[in-house]
C-alpha cells in the first residue's frame, strides 16, 4: 500500500481537502493519508507545479500525488494520472499542473481517468468538484492497490500534456534571470526558476555585491543592490540578500522582514528577477 499525498488551492482547514480524505477513507481505512500543501495560491497551476517539485523528491517511490487545482473543473480538460521517473503517481487535471513535472521530474507515461469505473459512486451528476469525486477517489484506489495503472483508463502521449508557459531562466557572463515563482506572505520570500549554481558559473560569488531588478510585464518594479550570501544571518536585520533557497535556486529575502510586502512583489509568468554583479 503507498502512500496518497493530498494537494490543493482550498486552503489549510478546509472542510472540503477533509471530505476527500473521508472519500480515500471510504475507499480504504488503512490508506495512509498526508496532507502536502493546501494553500497553493489560488487557480494557479505553475503554483501546484512548484509545489509538486518541491514534495516530489522526498517521498518514497510509489506514492499517489493527488493535485487539485483545477480553475476548468467540470469542462472538457482531460482528467489523468502521469507515471513519474521513480515509479511514483501524480492524479490531477491535465491543465499545466505537470509543466515542471514533465520537464524536471520525467513522466514516463500518462493515462486518462476512466470515470464510468474510476468515480464516486452516486456523484455523476456533480460537475464542480472533481477533487473529491474523481482524484481523491482514484488516487485512493490507486494507492491501495485496488487498481494498478493500467486499471485507471485510456493511455495517451506524454507528448500531449499540457504545459503552462513561463519565464525560462537564462545566463550569460555576469547576469542571470528568470521567473518569479514564489512571493511568500508569511515570510516575504522571493524565490525565483533560476538556478542558483548558474549565479558563479555567471562570475557571482559569496561576499559580492550584486544588483537585482524586478521587472512586471517589462516595466521595472525594483531596482537595488544587496549582498550575495549563504543565510540570513549575514546581513543585519532588516537588510536585503540573495542566497540558495533549499531547492537551489536563487532568492531574494529580507533578514527578519518581508521583501514580498516591502517591494509590493508578486510572482508569475508576469514577474521576472535579473541578477547581476556589481
Amino acid at each position: 500500500m503507498a502512500h496518497l499525498i493530498i494537494q490543493t488551492d482550498f486552503g489549510t482547514g478546509s472542510a472540503s481537502v477533509s471530505a476527500m480524505h473521508g472519500v480515500a477513507a471510504v475507499v480504504d481505512p488503512d490508506l495512509r493519508v498526508d496532507d502536502g500543501n493546501n494553500d497553493v495560491a489560488q487557480f494557479n497551476v505553475l503554483d501546484a507545479s512548484e509545489s509538486l517539485m518541491y514534495l516530489l523528491p522526498y517521498w518514497p517511490e510509489g506514492t499517489v500525488f493527488v493535485s487539485v487545482v483545477d480553475p476548468g473543473v467540470g469542462t472538457s480538460r482531460r482528467s489523468c494520472v502521469a507515471k513519474l521517473s521513480n515509479g511514483s503517481y501524480i492524479v490531477t487535471p491535465d491543465n499545466g499542473t505537470l509543466t515542471y513535472v514533465k520537464e524536471r521530474f520525467g513522466i514516463t507515461a500518462v493515462r486518462e481517468i476512466d470515470e464510468s469505473v474510476n468515480r464516486l459512486s452516486g456523484s455523476q451528476d456533480v460537475h464542480i468538484f472533481h477533487g473529491r469525486d474523481v482524484y481523491a477517489y482514484c488516487g485512493a484506489r490507486l494507492a491501495a492497490g485496488i487498481i494498478d495503472f493500467e486499471g485507471v483508463g485510456p493511455e495517451y502521449p506524454v507528448d500531449e500534456i499540457v504545459e503552462a508557459p513561463y519565464i525560462r531562466p537564462e545566463k550569460k557572463p555576469g547576469e542571470v534571470s528568470g521567473m518569479i515563482n514564489e512571493a511568500g506572505e508569511h515570510f516575504g520570500l522571493i524565490g525565483t526558476n533560476i538556478p542558483f549554481s548558474w549565479l558563479s558559473e555567471s562570475g557571482m560569488e559569496y561576499g559580492d555585491t550584486v544588483r537585482v531588478t524586478v521587472l512586471r510585464d517589462g516595466e521595472t518594479v525594483m531596482d537595488a543592490e544587496m549582498p550575495l550570501e549563504k543565510t540570513f544571518g549575514y546581513v543585519p536585520v532588516g537588510s536585503p540578500l540573495v542566497f540558495s533557497s533549499e531547492t537551489r535556486t536563487a532568492m531574494m529575502a529580507i533578514n527578519q522582514g518581508n521583501a514580498t510586502l516591502q517591494y509590493g512583489l508578486g510572482f508569475g509568468p508576469s514577474w521576472k528577477m535579473i541578477i547581476r554583479k556589481v
